[in-house]
């Protein structure tokens, strides 16, 4: 009977290790699994985050070389503007000091001659030219071309231009524009492509 009462004792005993064992493996593989899961879990998370770092960063470069083209196209083109902005005032200004009272009788004379060989020519010739010039440049044109042309031109004042001369002939389509906007113009307009040219290199 003792034996008997053992014999279940020894058996509970063995079946409640034996369980244990097995409930132990049990969690520890368990535990195992989830340790893999979480590990690769935050592989995953970490490589993400490296990737969108990557591509935050790449983006971010990206915007700052759009961001440095564009600034060096505005420079380029501020720089533009304001060197043809001087280059126009001085060639006013260079337009203004050349041209004398005897350069602009010469360019009347040459015009007058080129639009006509007879007499009449120098009757109906006019010219324009700025209130800013002084009084003695529209009397020594008149002397200058009554003695040269033989007649006598019409000469008026005008503001529409800083320097320089405008001439026409009466019923005639003949025009010259000698003016310092006239010729500023087709200066700037010959000198800017080779300056445009040297800022852009």
């Amino acid at each position: 009977m003792a034996e008997d009462v053992q014999g279940l004792l020894d058996k509970i005993h063995n079946d409640g290790i034996a369980k244990a064992e097995q409930e132990k493996e049990a969690i520890i593989a368990a535990a195992k699994e989830e340790a893999a899961r979480i590990v690769a879990e935050a592989k995953e998370q970490a490589e993400n985050l490296k990737k969108s770092a990557q591509t935050e960063a790449q983006t971010g470069q990206d915007k700052a070389n759009d961001a440095i083209r564009q600034a060096a196209r505005d420079a380029v083109i501020a720089l533009k503007a304001d060197l043809l902005a001087k280059l126009n005032a001085v060639v006013h200004s260079c337009i203004g000091d050349a041209m004398t009272p005897e350069v602009m009788k010469q360019i009347i004379l040459t015009m007058a001659q080129s639009y006509a060989k007879d007499a009449n020519a120098g009757e109906s010739l006019e010219v324009l030219i700025s209130k800013q010039e002084q009084e003695q440049t529209q009397a020594f044109l008149k002397e200058q071309l009554l003695k040269e042309l033989k007649a006598s031109p019409v000469i008026e004042l005008t503001t529409d231009f800083n320097s320089g001369l405008q001439i026409s002939f009466r019923d005639s389509d003949v025009y010259f524009d000698f003016s310092d906007d006239a010729l500023a113009e087709v200066i700037c307009r010959f000198v800017g492509p080779k300056l445009t040219a040297v800022i852009k290199g």
